[in-house]
Parts: C-alpha cells; structure tokens; sequence
C-alpha cells in the first residue's frame, strides 16, 4: 500500500502523527510525508530583510517537522520519505497525487465536529471532491482506544465493496459494523395525488418495504466480503438522511474509524451532486476514510 500524508505546521500534526503511528497498516506499506510552505504574506513596511528572515525560519520549521515525522514514523512503514513543496497548499497536493499515484491520502480536519464542520474550499473539503484516491481524514481531537472499532457504511456500490476490501485487509480489528440508511419517504418521492387514502397508504408501505429490502441486501453483500476473515462483524439498518444518521451512529457505537465507499465521482460532478461524504465529514467525531474504487 502506499500512502501520502499532508502535514502542516501547527500542533496538531502531532495528532496526525500519532494515529499515523497508531492505525493498523498492512504490512510494508510505503509512505509519502509532504509539506507545502504557503506564500508569506507580510507587509511592505517589515522591508525584504526581515521577510527574508522569515522566510528562512518557515522552511527551518518545515524541515523540522519533516525529520521528525520520519523519526516517528520510520519504524511503523517500510519506506518513509518527505517532500518540502513550496506554494498553495491544496494545488500542491493534487500535482503531488497526479504525480505519485498513492492509493491513499491522510489529511486533517480541524474544523470537523464540535467546531463548524468542513470549511468551503479548505484542503480536506478539496480533497474529498477532487483527489483522485481514496482519503483519509484525521480531527483534531482524536482518541485512540486499545482495539480498532470500524463502522463501514454500505450502499451496495463498488466504492462500499472495496472499502470493505480494504478493512479485510487490516490487522488488528476489534470488531467492524456494517450499517446502511434508509431514507424516510419525502413527498417528492411520491405522485399520488390521483390516488385514494388507502391506495396512498398501500403505495408507501410498499415503497418503504422495498428500500428495507433492498438495504439488507446491500449490507449482506458488503459484510460477505469480510466474511473470510476472523474479526466479529455486526449489522444495523439506519433509517434517516445518510449525512447525519452515519456519523450519529457511529458516536453512539463509540467508532475509532468510520468508512464509507465512494462511487469514484471527482471533481465538478462530485460537486455538482453533492456529497454524502461531505456531508458526514461535517459531523464526524472519529477519523473517516471515504474508499474511491480503482478506475
């Protein structure tokens, strides 16, 4: 597996770090830690020797936290190596996912539950729209307990199935719970304006039996997948919109890791859609890893 990392100068890399440190990876997994100093902006009147000194106590810094991210981290991967970019952080990222291909890219959310959720236009809301792999992304307040509780969010498609892959390949697992949603009937859903009380009734009864129907079989398929290995896995129909019955159940459930599967959209039509992984990521506790099948 090979993994890229973006860290950034603030105490809360040390979280990243940690969990980097912490989480179950395959074995000889390969991991990218990069960097991007930011263009500083400083007023005119500090005169260019004083920008310049400040300049050099940014990379000085970022070199810092480099060593010591690969310090760290040096015994848990295969390979660790750092990358110091300098420029917008966000479009560094991507020329860096475009150029190294990784399977799997971990940034942080500091404005993720208890805050104002994803900021528009912020790197990890970018990345859920615009990476062309999966992503991980870490709060800034997380707790790691002992064990490894998963909670995978299923809706039968290929991201949820290789998401489920995914964890089957993990070590370590305390225990995964597969869930999936079901939406409550919206008056849109329906046309029934021609029919009777009864009919009107029989007609949604029918309709809500079908998306139960359907949202077993969606969480069958998905835990058939973990079936081979020997982690205790547990099942759970939601019912309500996805974007806040999945992180809802996942704090109650007490989750270290919450995953949902993606169905591989990027960039305007992800946008254009909208996002259930967005809309999670903006009351997620716990770290969340959206899985992008492979193209």
């Amino acid at each position: 597996m090979h993994v890229m990392v973006a860290l950034d100068e603030s105490g809360y890399a040390e979280t990243i770090l940690r969990w980097m440190r912490a989480f179950p990876w395959p074995k000889e997994t390969r991991l990218k830690v990069v960097h991007v100093l930011e263009p500083l902006d400083v007023p005119d009147a500090l005169g260019p020797k004083r920008y310049h000194q400040l300049l050099r106590q940014q990379r000085e810094g970022a070199e810092a936290l480099l060593a010591r991210a690969r310090k760290l981290l040096q015994k848990t991967f295969s390979e660790v190596e750092t990358r110091l970019r300098e420029g917008l952080p966000i479009y560094e990222i991507l020329k860096l996912l475009r150029d190294l291909h990784p399977d799997l890219v971990v940034s942080g959310t500091r404005g993720v539950y208890g805050a104002k959720g994803l900021v528009l236009g912020s790197v990890s809301q970018r990345l859920l729209t615009y990476a062309p792999c999966s992503v991980m992304l870490i709060p800034a307040k997380v707790q790691r307990s002992d064990g490894l509780k998963v909670m995978l969010a299923t809706d039968g498609s290929r991201g949820a199935k290789a998401a489920a892959r995914l964890i089957a390949d993990l070590p370590a697992l305390e225990e995964v719970m597969v869930v999936t949603v079901v939406r409550p009937l919206d008056p849109r859903d329906l046309l029934l304006e021609g029919a009777t009380g009864t009919q009107s009734r029989t007609m949604r009864a029918q309709i809500l039996q079908g998306r139960r129907t359907a949202a077993r079989r969606e969480i069958q398929e998905t835990a058939e997948v973990l079936r081979s290995t020997s982690v205790p896995i547990r099942t759970r129909l939601l019912v309500g919109h996805p974007g806040s019955a999945i992180p809802q159940a996942a704090r109650r459930e007490r989750s270290d890791l919450l995953v949902l599967g993606s169905r591989g959209l990027t960039g305007l039509k992800a946008a254009a859609l909208g996002s259930v992984s967005l809309a999670v990521a903006q009351l997620s506790h716990c770290p969340m890893l959206i899985v992008k099948p492979a193209s």
